[in-house]
């Protein structure tokens, strides 16, 4: 019998039932903060994009900035494996967890794991294991699943999904060459596939507006320049409140590794401009990771 990751967050962070889901992406696409149009797959698209930065609150807040990046992705080809790289709540070992499970289960069913891709991933590096326990109740990657079903539906690509600690106790420097070997490590690993990553986080928590604008905006500058390095220690040392810088940064050097020359913003706000209270919000953001003119892989 396949071994199935079961969903653990459906009916919180989005919702439970298979029609009520559907719903609920339809209008992230259709909000006035998202794209204003449904995803169109152009399969013959230029696979430009290597890598997506996008968020993971619930959806009613985060929902429209995630689907600027998954309108993106499919308006840019259809990929053969998305990685989805997330920070961690439970991780409490090594660097980064792979999930080798058979599948993962939302509302809307069944999306394969690609378990050889996992297998040389594990293979590659020290940072990673090999821990189903540590995505049991995570939430930072799960989110990511149902946005690839509506996008692609019938042609969903597999996923491998990967957590990963985001503020170890460890020095910023340490942090810095992890997320180096890591994105270089899933680039060698998935060779010459049509691959993109996803990369999860929300910026900045609970802080008044402004200061999350200001403060983002720092963070947002360093991944637009495709700056791991400086990401890290700008979100280390001014202590923003990211959650997954390391993600991030990681996705940066898979991208960089692949040829991506530029970050594309697609879209950023705060819950403050969902729901109107300024006070305390967190900060959504969307951006592509991308070639230029470089063609199919």
């Amino acid at each position: 019998m396949p071994e199935v990751r079961r969903p653990a967050v459906a009916g919180q962070f989005y919702e439970g039932s298979e029609q009520a889901l559907l719903a609920s992406l339809r209008e992230c696409f259709l909000h006035p903060l998202g794209p204003g149009s449904l995803p169109q797959v152009n399969a013959q698209g230029p696979a430009e994009i290597e890598a997506v930065v996008s968020p993971h609150a619930g959806y009613m807040f985060s929902g429209p900035a995630a689907a600027q990046g998954f309108s993106a992705l499919a308006a840019d080809g259809l990929p053969e494996v998305v990685v989805i790289l997330g920070p961690s709540h439970y991780l409490a070992s090594k660097q980064a967890a792979i999930s080798l499970v058979d599948a993962w289960r939302t509302p809307l069913g069944d999306v394969p794991i690609d378990t050889e891709l996992g297998r040389r991933l594990l293979d590659s590096s020290p940072l990673l294991e090999h821990d189903e326990q540590a995505h049991r109740n995570e939430h930072s990657l799960e989110v990511q699943v149902p946005f690839l079903q509506f996008v692609y539906a019938d042609t969903v690509p597999k996923i491998a999904p990967i957590c990963i600690r985001s503020h170890p106790s460890a020095d910023v420097e340490s942090a810095v060459a992890d997320a180096a070997e890591l994105g270089q490590v899933i680039a060698e690993a998935v060779g010459d596939a049509r691959a993109v990553v996803v990369a999860s986080t929300d910026f900045s928590h609970q802080v008044p507006h402004d200061v999350a604008e200001r403060e983002d905006r720092r963070a947002l500058d360093a991944i637009e320049a495709l700056d791991a390095t400086g990401l890290l220690r700008t979100v280390y040392t001014r202590g923003i409140s990211m959650c997954g810088p390391v993600p991030v940064a990681t996705a940066i050097s898979y991208g960089r590794a692949r040829g991506a020359r530029r970050a594309e913003m697609l879209r950023y706000y705060t819950s403050g401009d969902v729901l109107g209270d300024r006070r305390s919000v967190v900060g959504y953001a969307s951006l592509a990771i991308r070639r230029d003119g470089g063609g199919a892989r």
